[in-house]
């Protein structure tokens, strides 16, 4: 009994002892980690900046670009230069389109009827010391005038090749029915100021020629009443390279199989496109392009486009082939 008792009561004792021990190791440890004042949550990685959309979306149009002048055997290969300064310089003229600001080192190619106006007031803001704070205050007729800009098409070869080599090139484009339409209302059924050159210069040959059972004599002289199907037949029957530069080929103006563009904006997502861009070629934070206003275009293309024989649509299509296929647009089933 007595036996028994004893190792009772050292088993309660070695209990006793083990219980200090352990505590005292915890109250060891606990101080050790208040004085290495680690942290009581664990850190989680930092979130990954995702890439901005507009990023990707100009990646994707660059590859787009580039299917599209390989499916027309457009596309250049050449490694050693940019490849337009081969494809140009016999003719510099078709660098006429082309904006350069040396201070940014940009080049941007214009395309009447994709916010031309806007993006050469831009450009004004950026190449020049101008009294002018906000582009919108520019008067659009300023900045359409001769000798406004320096075109590459002014520089020598050498310097042409050089700004091609190492400049940011950037250009905005449309869908090329929309463009044209657009081109049609505002040169032929508005009655703005220089709707009048356009009627005098084109409308008055065109319902001449197409204007079927109409005596001539009786035809509006100032050329006023073209219809875009006679406007569509002239299209058709005269050769791009002789078309006004407000509906000849985008492509036949910015040669984008030959001069590898950094950004190519679409008039779909200007604002967007706009911001991004600006940024990337340095603009000063301040400049913003100025507010888009939707296109009252859109809705009517269709309408126009219906006008058309079924022998005209397929044939005016054919004509911006290039412009579809190189900036990836698409119509209906015919492209």
């Amino acid at each position: 009994m007595a036996c028994r008792l004893r190792v009772a009561v050292w088993g309660l004792a070695a209990l006793t002892i083990f219980t200090c021990l352990a505590s005292v190791r915890w109250f060891l440890l606990s101080s050790t980690l208040t004085d290495q004042k680690l942290p009581m949550t664990v850190s989680l990685p930092e979130e990954v900046v995702q890439p901005s959309p507009v990023i990707k979306t100009m990646e994707w149009r660059r590859a787009a670009l580039e299917r599209g002048c390989q499916q027309l055997e457009k596309w250049s290969n050449s490694l050693s230069l940019d490849p337009l300064t081969q494809y140009s310089l016999d003719d510099t003229k078709k660098l006429n389109n082309l904006i350069v600001d040396d201070k940014h080192k940009v080049l941007y190619c214009y395309v009447p009827k994709v916010a031309c106006t806007n993006w050469k007031k831009m450009m004004l803001m950026l190449t020049r010391s101008i009294n002018y704070s906000d582009p919108q205050s520019i008067p659009s007729d300023s900045v359409h005038r001769k000798n406004v800009f320096i075109k590459l098409s002014d520089l020598e070869p050498e310097e042409i090749q050089l700004r091609l080599r190492t400049y940011s090139k950037f250009l905005f484009v449309r869908h090329p029915i929309e463009r044209l339409v657009s081109a049609f209302r505002n040169k032929f059924e508005k009655n703005y100021t220089s709707s009048a050159y356009f009627k005098k210069r084109f409308g008055m040959k065109i319902m001449r020629k197409y204007r079927t059972g109409v005596d001539p004599s009786l035809l509006p002289a100032n050329g006023h009443g073209v219809k875009f199907s006679e406007f569509t037949s002239y299209l058709i029957d005269t050769k791009p390279n002789q078309f006004n530069e407000h509906w000849a080929p985008m492509s036949s103006m910015c040669h984008p199989c030959f001069v590898r563009y950094d950004y190519i904006g679409k008039y779909e997502t200007l604002a967007e496109d706009a911001e991004y861009i600006l940024r990337q070629i340095g603009a000063p934070p301040s400049l913003h392009f100025p507010e888009v206003v939707p296109s009252k275009t859109t809705a009517h293309v269709d309408s126009y486009f219906d006008m058309l024989s079924s022998k005209q649509q397929p044939n005016l299509i054919k004509i911006y082939e290039d412009d579809f296929r190189i900036f990836d647009y698409h119509y209906r089933y015919f492209i």
